[in-house]
Order: structure tokens, then sequence, then C-alpha cells
């Protein structure tokens, strides 16, 4: 039973979308949910620029540096070999990681989420920018159903 596709990809996509049911009822006046599911949406959409982007720092932004990023495939070698420099860890988990998952996730709550009209408390920024992350979340446990094994 717990080796069925169907199992296995509710147990990926299920913990997200429940932990967005509580964030939305937790507020004291609920947002429409059509724009957290809109938002919920979005989040998942970000995956393709994402990996554009990633494509662009790893293979120009990481060179101008002086990191060669393709050297150290962390999915085969694993980040404590030898010549995996600081500065190779401050890119790709700073920069790489970090900084343009969560710019695209900021990105997204303020030049889309901020115009709704139903944006109108300090609290509704938060629900709608934990769909967005929640939304990445579920696309990123798909994805890591099918990445190699480490």
């Amino acid at each position: 039973m717990f080796n069925t596709p169907a199992f296995i990809y509710l147990a990926t996509v299920l913990p997200p979308i429940i932990l967005g049911l509580i964030i939305w009822k937790s507020d004291k006046f609920p947002e429409p949910g059509k724009f957290l599911v809109t938002a919920f949406l979005l989040g998942v959409s970000i995956f393709l620029p994402l990996d554009f982007l990633i494509l662009i720092a790893e293979d120009h932004i990481g060179p101008m540096l002086g990191l060669n990023i393709k050297d150290y495939n962390l999915y085969q070698r694993g980040e404590n070999d030898e010549g995996f420099t600081i500065g190779a860890h401050a890119f790709i988990h700073f920069f790489r990681a970090a900084f343009l998952e969560e710019g695209l996730k900021f990105a997204l709550l303020i030049f889309i989420c901020v115009k709704l009209e139903a944006l109108d408390e300090p609290i509704d920024a938060i629900v709608y920018g934990a769909s967005i992350g929640l939304g990445y979340a579920a696309m990123e446990n798909l994805f890591y159903l099918y990445a190699p094994d480490a």
C-alpha cells in the first residue's frame, strides 16, 4: 500500500496543501480561496524560471567569480570532497539556492499579490506569501521523486 504511486504522490503534495489550509483558516478574516489557489499555483510556476536562472548562475555567474560549479557535482561526489572551496559553498547555498528562490517568491508577492483588493491587512501578506512558498514546496517535493539518487 505504501509503495503505490498514488500514495507516494499524495504523501508528497498533501502536506503543503494541509499547511496552506491551516494558515488560511487561522486568519481572523479569511482570504478568498480563489486568490490563495492562484498564489499557490504561482508558487508552482516559478519552478521553470528558477531552473533557467540556476543554469545562468552555474554556467555564467559562477565562472565569472572564478568558481567552476560543474566540476563539483554535488549529486555524485558530495560536498566534503577536496577542492570544494568555501566560495563554492557560499555560492551554491546562499546565491544559487536561497537568493534566487526567495527572490522569485518575493517578486511574485510584491508584483502580483499586493495588487489584489483582498490584501487589506498585514496578516494577508503573510498568508499569500505562505501560499506561494507552499506551492513551490509542493513542486519541489515532486521534483525530488524524480531526482537521481545521491
